[in-house]
């Protein structure tokens, strides 16, 4: 048995005893989304893929009765609610993610039971790298397994996202859920947020490595600039439709029907816009560069990308900053952007495989000695997708 696994289901017991239940152990991977940030809420396309080597654990059992008693190993907490009434409170913190996923499930047509559950991760928090749909695409494989019900990765997905949006007060899209539930090993997603359709595209270059660089500097979605960045490409939306009523979300506005149109906003909203528009472009080719194995071509990409998201979509901040220009300043470096919602978290960049070990030493000396932060660097192995874990 995995060392880590044992500690988990005797930790479990301890915390909830041992009535002869089968103990199931569920797990959920964090995400890197290599390309197109915040294109997902305006139903455009997105490349996401998963963190092998992050995840959270959940133990679980049935309960007779509808009580979800709730034990967190990172923050040493037990709490506890009710199937069937179930509120988003103030002081619950993580609990609040583990009830909106039961909550968001029961809305969604499956019959619910109480259970047990014991949560354990190491996916950083605040980090842009989907700590919050990692713990809630485990807890729903808990509960599906418990139930005995098959897993539809879609169906869950859309439960999850209705869990964030409407009991979490999250305005996220259906990336995440969809990566964490439907990433396939050694892939990416090449996601259409609209159709929900999408292809596994595999994670390879010849000679460059995928790394994942974190700022140190957590950030809230929900107290962040997120949901007012969502609000402004609403209303960019509806001058945009002024010019042609067939557009119903950013995603059909294309590059050039955007050159032309684009009169018609505002600075602040072309600007975010803008963003959307051509980080929508960026993706489809960055999925071609991804099946031609074209380091370059993705690394020029991702450097567009970036810039895109500090100027025009204004969330990038000073540490992310200085992490990018001294990771890019590397000659190993062919490209680095911020990763996921913004406001602080991680870069993404693409490094030559010959120069892996002197850059990262020379980005952590520098960024501490720039910006006073510690750099933890992970390397980006694409992971299966959310479900059990045998036993063993």
């Amino acid at each position: 048995m995995n060392p880590s696994h044992e500690k988990i289901r005797a930790k479990f017991v301890q915390i909830h005893g041992d009535h002869g239940n089968r103990i199931q152990l569920t797990r959920a991977p964090g995400r890197v989304n290599l390309m197109g940030e915040h294109t997902d809420y305006n139903e455009g396309w997105v490349l996401p893929t998963n963190m092998g080597g992050m995840e959270v654990v959940v133990a679980s059992s049935r309960r007779s009765d509808n009580l979800i008693s709730m034990y967190s190993m990172d923050y040493e907490e037990k709490l506890s609610a009710t199937v069937g009434s179930l509120k988003n409170m103030q002081g619950d913190g993580w609990a609040n993610y583990v009830k909106g996923v039961f909550w968001a499930l029961e809305n969604a047509g499956y019959k619910l039971d109480g259970m047990n559950l014991l949560i354990s991760g190491n996916i950083p928090q605040g980090s842009g790298l989907s700590s919050s749909s990692a713990l809630e695409a485990a807890v729903a494989c808990a509960i599906l397994a418990s139930a005995g019900g098959a897993v539809d990765p879609v169906k869950v997905a859309k439960a999850l996202q209705a869990a964030e949006n409407q009991f979490i007060g999250v305005a996220s899209g259906i990336m995440d859920p969809m990566s964490v539930m439907a990433a396939p090993s050694g892939n990416a997603l090449f996601l259409d947020c609209r159709s929900l359709e999408a292809d596994g595209i595999p994670v390879h270059f010849e000679d460059a490595h995928l790394l994942v660089i974190d700022s140190g500097v957590s950030r809230s979605l929900k107290t962040g600039g997120y949901n007012k960045r969502r609000e402004e490409c609403a209303e960019a939306l509806k001058l945009l439709k002024t010019k042609n009523p067939a557009y119903t979300a950013l995603r059909d506005v294309r590059v050039l029907a955007f050159e032309r149109h684009k009169g018609v906003l505002p600075n602040l909203l072309r600007m975010r816009a803008e963003h959307v528009v051509y980080e929508n472009d960026r993706v489809l080719k960055a999925k071609d560069a991804l099946l031609a194995g074209d380091a370059e071509q993705f690394g020029a990409l991702m450097k567009k990308s970036h810039r895109s998201q500090a100027v025009l979509f204004e969330t990038s901040c000073e540490e992310i900053e200085s992490l990018y220009s001294i990771a890019t300043a590397q000659e190993s470096c062919l490209g680095a952007r911020l990763t996921g919602g913004g406001f602080g978290g991680c870069l993404v960049a693409l490094v030559k495989s010959d120069g892996l070990e002197s850059f990262s030493d020379n980005l952590k000396r520098a960024y501490r000695q720039k910006a006073g932060g510690k750099a933890i660097i992970y390397p980006v192995v694409a992971t299966e997708p959310a479900g059990e874990i045998p036993e063993e």
